[in-house]
């Protein structure tokens, strides 16, 4: 049963949506499933994780770092928040973890950066944050309001 949904995952690779980790997505998966169902379920990024390390258990190949980017492609793109937009104004730290998939350090810290300098107006201003994942922020910041 649990084969019959990994293999719901994904439909055909030019209908995968773009954004960090889609290549490593498809590479790692296509070759068990081809890509060819839609997702039907959305899942948390615990669920997504749960997923994943089963089909490497199964077989699928790739490293650590890569194992992460499938992870988090699947969350940004298949889970009940991918969507969502969150205003980093006026989020507490745990809506900013759960819909944006940031650590609890980094929402923490976002947090109480704007607590203390103010609300953010942008991006850039989003990553004077000492010490965040910029990458992270970078991977979704369509997402993000002010």
């Amino acid at each position: 049963m649990l084969f019959l949904k990994l293999a719901a995952l994904f439909w055909l690779a030019q209908s995968l949506p773009e954004g960090p980790g889609k290549a490593v997505t498809e590479r790692m998966c296509k070759p068990c499933h081809g890509l060819e169902n839609v997702v039907r379920e959305k899942r948390t990024k615990d669920l997504w994780a749960e997923i994943v390390d089963d089909m490497v258990s199964r077989g699928a190949q790739g490293t650590d770092t890569e194992i992460d980017q499938v992870i988090d492609y699947l969350v940004a793109n298949f889970s009940a928040n991918a969507a969502r937009t969150v205003n980093v104004n006026k989020a507490e730290a745990s809506e900013l973890t759960a819909t944006l998939g940031l650590s609890a350090a980094d929402a923490d810290a976002i947090v109480h950066y704007r607590a203390e300098k103010g609300a953010f107006k942008s991006i850039q201003d989003l990553m004077k944050v000492p010490g965040i994942d910029v990458k992270k922020i970078e991977s979704v910041q369509n997402r993000i309001a002010f």
